[in-house]
């Protein structure tokens, strides 16, 4: 069966790349990418799946669904872009727009592979040659609203018995180490305008208020523990400079390798916000846009994972790709394969020094990282301590590529991007189809699940009765 689904993917690959590359240029940002899930969420409606659609008070939120046997299998796809990331599909930077959004997380690519294996999977099961439900999750808003969060709060994860999922990198390799949980959350302060030259004494700047919360982060930075992060953007700080500014705003993360860690320092940095506001005669609002937590590693599932990515194996590259590669290499940092390495695990550096002077990752990576946590966050996090979970990367773009950039824009529309995508979406659709066919393999993660889960119950970082922070977003982003 796996040759005939791996020849079904192949024969079909331009479908899916059209619909990546139409994601690609649509560039939705997270809360809004209307045009994108309908996309898929019609083509999957057309072979047969049955679809809810705006699920978890989220418009652009889904669930399509096939089968009506267990075991369920979710697959999670994302289709949210980047603000500020327009790029055309050229080594240069060339902006499509100025300002406009842009794939820099590939999640063009993400979105079309998800929803291909879950195509190849439903063609076993009507054939009658496995049984059980496949599922595709459409969850929007992964980089701006941690979407996933607000459709478990919501339950649509609760009769799911295995979640798999991927994300383009630059290499191919199980992502077996962890990431950081995180409060995603705005500062709102309200003060009194004045005439910042004639009357300032009857002013009460929310500007001051932001500017002494950020300065008290700063310092709090020394007293807490050494992986938490703290980040903030001012997103509102005034009209004119002699006008003292009776509204100001700040936007925060707020990250810590456990969820029982953020919880114990966020309360930290509200204290610092209310000290603003009294320092300054302000007040503070509390706008919580988002969270996520930890992984929660599924070992089982990992191997599962690796096995089908050796069977599938690495991409293939033109002549024509490489030079691309080659070109797009010039706009990196100098020590940009450096940089590379310091962001991965210390037992892997040794094995990938042999990239530092290739353009791609020519092989399938071992797997590194169990136990190591990484510095960003993801709301598949959230997933894990739901359901047993595991995910995967594959190379779709040069080695080096950063995160969130132009660089990772112009390749994630076009062919090499492609490629990582097509192989992504053979890895889970073989996965899938393994654990439709083994139900003692599907019993041995759900066990490795329970035994984790029962050490450590899960507690949402979403607050009960919270919604999706949609018109604050809308405002944001002038929707």
């Amino acid at each position: 069966m796996s040759d005939k689904i791996l020849e079904w993917l192949e024969k079909n690959q331009e479908k899916f790349i059209k619909i990546s590359d139409e994601i690609w240029g649509y560039a939705e940002l997270g809360l809004f990418e209307k045009k994108s899930s309908r996309l898929l969420a019609d083509t999957l409606a057309d072979i047969g799946f049955t679809i809810k659609m705006g699920v978890a008070d989220m418009p652009t939120a889904f669930v399509a669904s096939y089968g009506t046997e267990d075991p369920i299998i979710a697959i999670l796809g994302e289709y949210d872009a980047l603000p500020g990331l327009s790029q055309a599909t050229e080594p240069v930077k060339r902006p499509i727009e100025e300002g406009a959004p842009g794939h820099g997380c590939g999640h063009n690519l993400f979105g079309a592979a998800c929803l291909a294996a879950c195509l190849a999977v439903k063609k076993a099961i009507e054939s009658g040659e496995v049984k059980g439900t496949i599922r595709f999750y459409g969850t929007p808003a992964e980089e701006n609203a941690d979407g996933k969060g607000w459709m478990i709060n919501a339950g649509v994860f609760d009769d799911v018995d295995i979640s798999l999922t991927w994300h383009p990198w630059d290499v191919n390799f199980v992502i077996a180490n962890n990431f950081q949980a995180m409060y995603n959350v705005v500062f709102r302060f309200k003060g009194q305008t004045a005439h910042a030259a004639g009357d300032p004494f009857n002013g009460r700047s929310a500007l001051d208020a932001v500017e002494l919360m950020n300065v008290g982060c700063n310092y709090l930075r020394e007293h807490m523990i050494p992986d938490a992060r703290i980040h903030y953007v001012i997103t509102k700080g005034g009209q004119a400079p002699n006008i003292v500014p009776d509204d100001a705003e700040v936007w925060y993360y707020v990250r810590a390798p456990t969820l029982k860690d953020v919880k114990a320092l966020y309360p930290r940095v509200l204290k610092v916000a209310e000290g603003a506001a009294l320092m300054t005669e302000t007040e503070v609002d509390v706008i919580l846009l988002g969270g996520s937590a930890n992984l929660l590693p599924n070992e089982t599932l990992e191997d599962l994972l690796h096995k089908k990515m050796e069977v599938v194996g690495p991409s293939q590259y033109t002549e024509e790709e490489l030079k691309f590669a080659r070109q797009i290499r010039k706009t990196f940092p100098k020590n940009f394969f450096d940089n590379t390495l310091a962001t991965l695990p210390q037992e892997a550096r040794p094995f990938f020094e042999q990239f530092r002077d290739k353009e791609f990752c020519d092989v399938i990576c071992p797997i590194f990282g169990r136990g190591i946590t990484l510095g960003g966050s993801t709301d598949v996090g959230d997933v894990s301590w739901v359901t047993p979970l595991a995910q995967f990367a594959t190379a779709c773009g040069t080695i080096g590529t950063p995160g969130h950039s132009w660089q990772a824009v112009a390749q994630n529309g076009m062919s090499i991007g492609h490629k990582g995508m097509i192989n992504a979406a053979k890895i889970l659709s073989l996965a899938a189809i393994e654990l439709l066919q083994n139900p003692e393999l599907v019993e041995k993660a759900r066990k490795e699940f329970k035994e984790k889960i029962k050490k450590t119950p899960f507690e949402s970082p979403l607050p009960d009765g919270a919604k999706p922070p949609i018109d604050y977003y809308k405002n944001l982003y002038k929707q």
